[in-house]
């Protein structure tokens, strides 16, 4: 377990939570519930995981300085997945990577390191690898290259070995066979690599008439493309004019014979040709997100460039409080959102400059919807830090205000002076009083009406009538809370100075 612990080091104030429920429709994808719980990681949860006793534990790898020590490609494709084809790949670019297999029977590929490194060198290396291996779209962990304040929890990936002893989240060789924990935990270890070493780690590309173009060609088109022509001639278009100005048109005939197996008819090549309109890359379309490399394309001559790109967003969480926080992945970055700034395009693009100084460009309303709408299909909940709640703040303050001995009032009388008015066994005030001169004061924000309702409904406050002054009026009253003992601080004060 010692072991286990160390490999997968992480973040020590939050963890997360997975029960296991059911299959999909599909009869592929196990489903189940997944949560962020903000408690500090046991040894006992370990132990529970590797025991296989639910809830399975997942670790954030971005620890409180940001670091981490592993980072994962995580491949959420689950017909048909070839593990052994994946781990024959890795092989052939020679890159120290362990891959397991997912809950869900998806791929998780690690890169483990001797120590912790920061969380921006981890994803980037992790991001251009995924592209290499033609999984560009797949998520990266650590998901954000920062934490955004020490209530931000990051998110979690379920760890491998959940129930090690007959375990089908299990680790394979080089002959794609299932491998004990023990071996997983030697060969995890040995391909670690130094902080120096994972900085100088470069994939090579092999030569390619692409080259000085985007990433995305050059793998794709290693061999005769029979799927997804159409986007690709499109990007290659795009390519080509970009190298070709004056004379990309006759570069087309030979594209299209040379790497499609079914080449298209001559007719439609020619009606290309005539498209004299301007178009920049669309990196974000399959098949071209499956390899897409942003950062070397950018560095490339005609790739991508200065062109605009609408960032990636991911992995939204919502954290319970009252109303809640939305915090989402930008291109790796963190912003943290109001419901009204995941509605609004125009409120999510200043949300993004204001706070990692960013502006995405502006996309089509129904398309922006169709975005976020995924994203709330998918998104994980976070407990909200003890005392957030709106309903804790005000019993907290109720409490607060009705044992204040400054407050205390002697007499029924004293209640219209804002007073509390203590009498078998009650506290009593006047609701206004307390609105406006504790609520109001304490930056209270919810309405008189309704904050009325939550001390009725769940503060154990109720209406009664009493005499005051001989008038009749309403007050509250709610059971006395226990009072705290106020001891006087043991000060020897020195003595003073005659004159």
């Amino acid at each position: 377990m010692k072991d286990f612990i160390e490999l997968f080091d992480g973040l020590k104030r939050a963890h997360g939570c997975t029960y296991v429920d059911k299959k999909g429709a599909d009869g592929l994808k196990i489903k189940g519930k997944s949560f962020v719980k903000r408690e500090v990681v046991t040894d006992q949860l370990w132990q529970n995981h590797l025991n296989g006793i639910e809830p399975s534990l997942g670790i954030i790898p971005i620890n409180e300085d940001n670091k981490c020590r592993w980072g994962c490609i995580d491949v959420d494709k689950y017909d048909n997945l070839d593990h052994k084809q994946i781990v024959n790949k890795i092989s052939g670019y020679g890159i120290p990577l362990s891959v397991c297999r997912s809950k869900s029977g998806g791929a998780h590929i690690f890169l483990f390191t001797t120590e912790f490194v920061p969380a921006k060198l981890m994803r980037d290396k992790l991001m251009s690898i995924s592209a290499i291996l033609g999984y560009g779209n797949a998520e990266i962990f650590p998901k954000q290259i920062e934490l955004k304040s020490k209530d931000d929890t990051g998110n979690f990936l379920n760890l491998p070995y959940f129930n090690c002893k007959n375990s089908t989240r299990y680790a394979y060789d080089l002959q794609g066979r299932a491998v004990t924990i023990d071996t997983f935990l030697l060969s995890a270890k040995v391909s670690a690599l130094t902080p120096k070493e994972l900085q100088d780690l470069q994939i090579k590309r092999p030569q390619s008439e692409f080259s000085d173009g985007p990433p995305c060609l050059e793998s794709l088109l290693k061999e005769k493309l029979s799927d997804g022509r159409d986007r690709v001639l499109f990007q290659y278009i795009v390519y080509a004019k970009k190298k070709w100005p004056e004379e990309w048109q006759s570069k087309l005939s030979s594209f299209n014979h040379k790497y499609f197996k079914t080449p298209y008819t001559d007719d439609v090549i020619e009606n290309k040709k005539k498209d004299k309109k301007t178009y920049g890359y669309k990196c974000e379309e399959e098949p071209m997100c499956n390899h897409c490399d942003k950062k070397l394309c950018r560095t490339r001559k005609f790739g991508v460039g200065k062109q605009v790109l609408f960032p990636q967003l991911s992995d939204l969480q919502v954290v319970k409080l009252d109303p809640p926080i939305y915090r989402l992945n930008v291109d790796g970055e963190r912003v943290e959102l109001k419901s009204e700034q995941l509605q609004e395009q125009r409120l999510f693009v200043r949300a993004c400059m204001d706070q990692i100084y960013k502006k995405p460009p502006k996309v089509k309303a129904n398309d922006f919807d169709i975005m976020i709408n995924e994203l709330m299909a998918n998104k994980e909940e976070v407990e909200a830090p003890a005392g957030a709640s709106k309903l804790e703040q005000l019993s907290d303050g109720l409490e607060d205000f009705c044992t204040d001995l400054t407050a205390e009032g002697s007499e029924k009388i004293d209640m219209m002076y804002g007073n509390v008015w203590n009498n078998d066994g009650y506290h009593h005030f006047i609701y206004k009083k307390f609105f406006d001169l504790y609520l109001t004061k304490h930056r209270w924000t919810e309405k008189y009406d309704l904050t009325l309702m939550l001390l009725l409904d769940h503060c154990g406050c109720e209406h009664v009538r009493i005499t005051v002054d001989k008038k009749k009026m309403s007050v509250i009253r709610v059971k006395q809370f226990e009072k705290q003992e106020f001891k006087p601080r043991n000060i020897k004060l020195k003595p003073e100075t005659p004159y």
